[in-house]
């Protein structure tokens, strides 16, 4: 008797996967969430300058650590988003788009620091009366190294989204992926917008991820 041996199954799990929806939800949701959190909630005092008094009173602002917290989490999340991401697809584009997510992370999160602690330091000093602490702003958000690494994590955050949403239209035929990954291309854009066109940003940050949830959660009904 001759026994034929068993294959593995090189179909991805995105294809076979019933609950990617699911696997998807909490970073998907995640990143929604808290990116239009930080952008609606942010004290927009500085639109006109950082060295202003209302400057000055929305780097004291508790809503500015909060808001900017979220913004962290918010890239934090997108990039776990990338690994689950990877962990259906298992594809080489994935993969890439994994580690790109996660370098990405890793170089915009010490400016977001800078932003959120250090500004409010300098803020919560200039209305106590050394009004001198604004003069650090300008110093701290373009100093040249912290602001390299911040423009190239944000690239890399891009690519990410762009890499993983051709590998979900590759093999799950869908587009749903798309929205975010073209948010992601203008997270960096978005910082030169006004107030009004940042908090435009971010809700339409969350609809993308909407629509990506909603095709995953689609996606797994039709067993595709």
């Amino acid at each position: 008797m001759t026994c034929t041996p068993v294959r593995p199954n090189n179909t991805t799990h995105a294809a076979t996967h019933p609950s990617a929806g699911k696997y998807l939800a909490a970073p998907l949701l995640g990143t929604g969430i808290l990116m239009a959190g930080y952008l609606l909630a942010r004290p927009y005092g500085d639109a006109a300058g950082g060295d202003t008094p209302a400057a000055a009173e929305a780097f004291a602002s508790t809503w500015w650590v909060i808001s900017h917290l979220c913004g962290m989490l918010a890239i934090a999340t997108f990039a776990r988003l990338a690994a689950r991401v990877h962990d259906l697809l298992s594809t080489v584009g994935t993969r890439v788009a994994r580690t790109l997510g996660l370098a990405g992370m890793a170089l915009v999160l010490p400016y977001y620091g800078l932003e959120t602690f250090g500004l409010q330091a300098a803020g919560r000093a200039a209305l106590a009366g050394d009004l001198s602490a604004l003069e650090l702003v300008t110093e701290m958000r373009d100093h040249p190294v912290a602001m390299t690494l911040f423009g190239v994590g944000l690239g890399l955050l891009a690519v990410t989204g762009i890499l993983l949403a051709i590998g979900w239209q590759r093999h799950r035929g869908d587009w749903a992926a798309w929205p975010l990954a073209v948010m992601m291309t203008l997270l960096l854009p978005q910082f030169f917008l006004p107030p009004t066109g940042r908090m435009a940003y971010g809700v339409l940050y969350a609809v993308a991820v909407g629509v990506w949830l909603i095709g995953a959660v689609r996606g797994g009904r039709d067993g595709s």
